[in-house]
């Protein structure tokens, strides 16, 4: 009898083993919910970047393109400035700056520039960064954004020259600046030579 009342009363390490079975101590979950916040924490903060970084590219790439299409714009223009199969005086550059350029040209053959298509001005708006383009729209934003706009004149042997009857070429120049997320900026510059063929 005294066996059997002996076995219904555990030992020791029967009693260990119990207690271990049991459950995860407070101390168990503090610790690993620490563990679980510092590894959700980190991965958030890698997802953040990860997302700004992709944000800014995707600007740099916007900005880029609409600085290159809004130059190709200008120079399809230009190239043709001073078109005149005709031989009609007057036609070509009629008044330039380092900001603005102003052109015409006889484009459908009529002898004359009296046509509005046929006199196109390209000038920088530094006031709220445009870039305006006149034509026979009337005047339109090409492109904002706008930080800088610059045209260098030169002549038949590449120098500089601010003479309208010297012009054979026009390099032309735009910087662009967009916001990107967070107190970041991107700035984009765009330069080319354009050949003016009827100069």
């Amino acid at each position: 009898m005294t066996g059997k009342l002996r076995n219904r009363h555990p030992t020791k390490e029967h009693a260990r083993a119990l207690r271990s079975s049991a459950g995860f101590t407070i101390v168990e979950i503090m610790m690993v919910l620490a563990i679980m916040s510092i590894a959700f924490g980190t991965i958030y903060k890698s997802f953040e970047h990860l997302n700004r970084s992709s944000t800014t590219e995707n600007v740099k790439a916007g900005v880029q393109q609409r600085v290159r299409i809004a130059v190709d714009f200008m120079v399809q223009d230009i190239r043709l400035a001073g078109l005149n199969p005709l031989g009609t005086p007057g036609i070509g550059i009629q008044a330039i700056s380092p900001e603005s350029i102003h052109f015409t040209m006889d484009a459908n053959f009529d002898g004359d520039d009296d046509d509005t298509f046929e006199d196109i001005t390209y000038a920088f708006n530094s006031v709220n960064g445009r870039l305006m383009q006149t034509n026979h729209l009337g005047e339109e934003v090409l492109i904002d954004n706008v930080t800088s706009l610059n045209f260098t004149y030169l002549d038949s042997d590449d120098h500089t020259t601010s003479d309208l009857n010297e012009i054979r070429s026009v390099t032309v120049s735009l910087t662009m600046q967009r916001p990107a997320g967070r107190d970041e900026e991107v700035s984009r510059t765009y330069t080319t030579r354009v050949r003016c063929r009827n100069l």
